[in-house]
């Protein structure tokens, strides 16, 4: 038994296009060059960084329905919801927020919202990974952009 899709439209954009549209997302909204980044994937899984940079950047933080700033700010809040397999999101967001305009005070008031629903402990391991990655005497000052 074959099974045909012969129902579904394809995108016709290829995937040379969104990868393009992604690194040029991913480079403005992380600072951080592409090929760096995927070369955390290139031993164990390179296709995978490519993906990401195809769908998370070139589709998902291309839309024009959340600027960067509330993405990030929305992924923040979920990875503090996700408890500790969240952590890592959290510590690489979290300057990614400030570089879009996030404020401390932004940052640890959506961690604190994240209480309500994923619980006190949860919430507390998210807010030490902030505070981690932010530190005691970082240049963003609470209620300053960076």
């Amino acid at each position: 038994m074959s099974v045909v899709n012969s129902s579904v439209d394809l995108p016709a954009e290829v995937s040379k296009d969104r990868f393009a549209r992604g690194s040029a997302t991913f480079a403005a909204v992380t600072g951080i060059p592409t090929e760096a980044y995927l070369d955390g994937f290139k031993d164990s899984s390179p296709d995978f960084g490519r993906y990401v940079i195809e769908w998370v950047f070139g589709d998902v933080y291309s839309r024009t329905d959340l600027d960067w700033k509330t993405r990030e700010l929305v992924i923040i809040a979920a990875g503090a919801a996700l408890g500790a397999t969240g952590i890592d999101v959290i510590k690489f967001h979290v300057p990614t927020a400030v570089r879009a305009g996030a404020t401390r005070d932004q940052i640890f008031g959506v961690l604190t919202q994240v209480a309500i629903v994923a619980g006190v402990p949860t919430a507390i391991a998210a807010i030490s990974a902030a505070a981690q990655v932010l530190g005691p005497h970082s240049q963003v000052a609470d209620g300053a952009k960076a």
